[in-house]
C-alpha cells in the first residue's frame, strides 16, 4: 500500500504540479498545508491532547462542525461525537484539495484520518478508508485503491451495512472502469444499487455508474433511464451534476444528435469549475462540434482546454482530453491537427497505468495512419452507436430535457 507524504514533501510535488492559479504564494495552497501538518499531528495525540489542539487550531483552518465531505453515510444523520465530526472536518478540507488537483496533500490528509479513526465507530473508519481509496485512485495507485475499497465492503458485509457496503462496490466499479473491465464494471455497479439507501447519494452514484457501463457497450436507452434517474437524484448546483449533464450529453451524441450534445456540453462547462470534469466536457464538446463541421469553435474551445490541461495535475484526465481531442480532428478531417493531439496524449500515457486508454490511444493510431492515406473522417466508426429498439423515442424525450436545461 503506498505510504503518504510527510506535510511538506506532500506541498513540494503538489505546488510543482498544480495550476498557476495555486502557486506557493496562494493561500489556499498554504492553509493546505497547515491542515495537513495538523492532520498528521492529530492522528499521534491521545484524546484530551487532540481535543485541547483542535481548540487551539486558528478558526479558519478547519470549516465548522457540520460541514459533510461528499462521502457519507445515506442512512444514518451526521455524526455526533467529536472523533468523527473532527474526521469529517479534514475530510471536508482533503476534498478541496482533490479538486485543485492537490492530490498528495490530500492522500496524507486522508491517510491521516485514518490513523485518527483507527480505534472509532465502524463507519467512521471506513469512510475513511473509502476516501483514501478515492484519492489512491485519482493518483493511478490501483492496488491501494483496490485494497482500501475491498475492506469497505468486507467490513460492511459483516456489519451487514448495505448503504456502507455500497460505497465499496461503487470504489471498485470505478477501478474497473478505469482498467477497462466492463463485465466487472457492470456487476459492480449492480451490486451497489442493490444496497444502497434509496433516494440517496450511493444510489445517484450507481445510477451514474450504470449509465457509464451502458454507454460504452452501446445500451442508449438504458444509458438514458439510470442517466436521467441519477439526474433527478442530484443536487442543482452539484460537480455530480454536472458530471451526469456530460454524460447525457454523450448518450445525445452517440445517437447522432449533435447539436443537443454541444448544448449539453457547454452547460457542463457552466455548472463546474472543477477540471477533471471540465476536460472531459472539452474533449467530448470537440467531437460534438466536429460533427457540425464547427472548425471555428473548435479552434477556440481546444485552446481554453490546453490551457487549462497545463494548470491540472490530473494525469489521467488530462490524456483522456487529448485521446478525445484527437478523434474530433480525425472527425472533421485535420489529421495534423490529430497527429499533434494523439502525441500529447501517448507521451503521457508511455509510463502510466491506464492500460484502456493507452490500448485506446494505440488503436487509433493504427486507423489514423489508414485514414489518413484515404483522407476520410473517422467519425462513423469512433463513436457513432447503432441503431437500437427504443431508442429514437428515449432520445426525443431526452433531447428535450437537454435542451431545457438553463446554460
Amino acid at each position: 500500500m503506498r505510504n503518504p507524504l510527510p506535510a511538506l514533501a506532500a506541498f513540494s510535488k503538489d505546488a510543482q504540479a498544480v495550476s498557476a492559479r495555486t502557486g506557493d504564494d496562494d493561500a489556499s495552497l498554504g492553509g493546505w498545508l497547515a491542515v495537513t501538518k495538523a492532520a498528521e499531528r492529530l492522528a499521534v495525540l491521545s484524546q484530551g491532547d487532540r481535543e485541547a489542539y483542535v481548540g487551539s487550531l486558528v478558526g479558519a483552518l478547519l470549516p465548522p462542525i457540520g460541514s459533510r465531505p461528499t462521502l457519507i453515510h445515506d442512512a444514518l444523520p451526521a455524526p455526533e461525537n467529536s472523533l468523527s465530526q473532527l474526521a469529517e472536518r479534514l475530510r471536508s478540507e482533503a476534498e478541496e484539495m482533490e479538486r485543485a488537483g492537490c492530490l498528495e496533500m490530500a492522500f496524507s490528509t486522508v491517510a491521516a484520518v485514518c490513523r485518527l479513526t483507527s480505534d472509532a465507530d465502524v463507519v467512521s473508519r471506513m469512510l475513511a478508508a473509502a476516501h483514501l481509496g478515492r484519492v489512491a485512485r485519482q493518483l493511478g495507485d490501483f492496488r491501494t485503491a483496490s485494497d482500501c475499497y475491498a475492506s469497505v465492503v468486507s467490513v460492511a458485509t459483516r456489519e451487514r451495512d448495505g448503504p456502507l457496503e455500497a460505497m465499496g462496490w461503487l470504489g471498485l466499479g470505478a477501478l474497473a472502469r478505469m482498467r477497462g473491465n466492463r463485465p466487472e464494471e457492470r456487476r459492480t455497479y449492480e451490486a451497489a444499487l442493490a444496497c444502497a439507501q434509496p433516494g440517496g447519494h450511493a444510489e445517484r452514484s450507481a445510477h451514474h455508474g450504470l449509465m457509464n457501463a451502458a454507454i460504452s457497450e452501446n445500451r442508449l436507452p438504458d444509458a438514458l433511464q439510470h442517466g436521467w434517474r441519477a439526474f433527478d437524484l442530484s443536487a442543482e448546483n452539484d460537480d455530480a451534476r454536472a458530471m451526469i449533464v456530460s454524460n447525457l450529453a454523450l448518450t445525445a451524441l452517440r445517437g447522432d444528435f449533435s447539436a443537443a450534445a454541444v448544448h449539453g456540453f457547454l452547460h457542463v462547462l457552466s455548472l463546474s469549475n472543477v477540471a477533471r470534469i471540465r476536460l472531459t466536457a472539452y474533449g467530448e464538446l470537440l467531437r460534438a462540434l466536429a460533427n457540425l463541421g464547427d472548425r471555428v469553435r473548435m479552434d477556440a474551445f481546444e485552446a481554453q482546454a490546453i490551457a487549462e490541461s497545463e494548470r491540472a495535475n490530473m494525469p489521467f484526465e488530462v490524456a483522456y482530453f487529448f485521446v478525445l481531442a484527437t478523434e474530433a480532428w480525425c472527425a472533421l478531417p485535420d489529421f495534423d491537427r490529430a497527429e499533434a493531439s494523439l502525441a500529447r496524449a501517448e507521451s503521457m500515457l508511455s509510463t502510466s497505468g491506464f492500460h484502456e486508454l493507452a490500448n485506446r490511444a494505440e488503436t487509433l493510431r493504427e486507423r489514423m495512419r489508414e485514414a489518413a492515406v484515404r483522407h476520410t473522417p473517422l467519425r462513423e466508426t469512433l463513436w457513432r452507436a447503432p441503431s437500437a429498439s427504443g431508442w429514437d423515442e428515449q432520445v426525443n424525450v431526452s433531447i428535450r430535457r437537454l435542451a431545457g436545461l438553463s446554460t
